[in-house]
């Protein structure tokens, strides 16, 4: 297959999954947005990263279980990550908004564009269409690594088996340690969510 055909593939792949998903914004409010009929909050638009097309050719239904949304660009292509709310029940730490600085210094390249939605209505999404796809690919891949042993196996008959050297540690057998120098300027981003405050009439 050529570039141009697998080009062509590439657009059709995309517009279809554009066509997908429905992004409004919100009239009344600037950060509002309404993506597939959930509602969204940007929280931060740096560098002006967060475009409707590339977010509707890349957002996928299981993005909505999680209350917040990375998105960044790398390669001049959008990737999308997922983040509870801190403090969430069985939960890593990494996988909570309270880990994005650390995600954004360790993943993200420095200086490029980055967005964050914070999703106003999460809701539990079923994994059985996912567990299924899963499956599938081990059975494959156990398929193929029994094919690829058994041509191992074969391979190693009528050959000669040399044992391992063992270097002793001297002079040209240490390793050698690096050390960098400057420290990289860490990006802080702080997440700054809504407490609904309720007010109780005193008759």
């Amino acid at each position: 297959m050529n570039r141009e055909k697998m080009k062509e593939l590439a657009d059709a792949q995309f517009l279809e999954r554009q066509a997908a998903t429905t992004i409004v914004h919100d009239p009344d409010d600037p950060t509002g947005l309404v993506i597939n009929d959930r509602a969204y909050r940007i929280v931060e638009n740096y560098r002006d990263a967060l475009k409707e097309p590339q977010l509707a050719a890349r957002f996928s239904y299981f993005l909505e279980k999680y209350d917040f949304i990375l998105g960044d660009i790398a390669s001049e292509q959008l990737r999308l990550r997922g983040f509870y709310r801190a403090g969430t029940a069985g939960v890593a730490r990494s996988q909570q908004i309270t880990a994005l600085n650390d995600y954004l210094y360790e993943t993200v390249n420095f200086g490029a564009p980055y967005f964050v939605l914070e999703n106003l209505a999460p809701h539990a999404i079923a994994e059985e269409e996912g567990a299924a796809k899963g499956h599938q690919r081990r059975h494959r891949g156990r398929r193929h690594r029994g094919k690829g042993k058994g041509h191992q196996e074969k391979a190693e008959l009528g050959e000669q088996r040399r044992p391992v050297r063992q270097h002793k540690p001297g002079s040209k057998g240490q390793a050698v340690e690096v050390k960098a120098k400057g420290k990289r300027k860490q990006r802080h981003f702080e997440v700054r969510e809504r407490v609904k405050e309720t007010k109780e009439t005193t008759k």
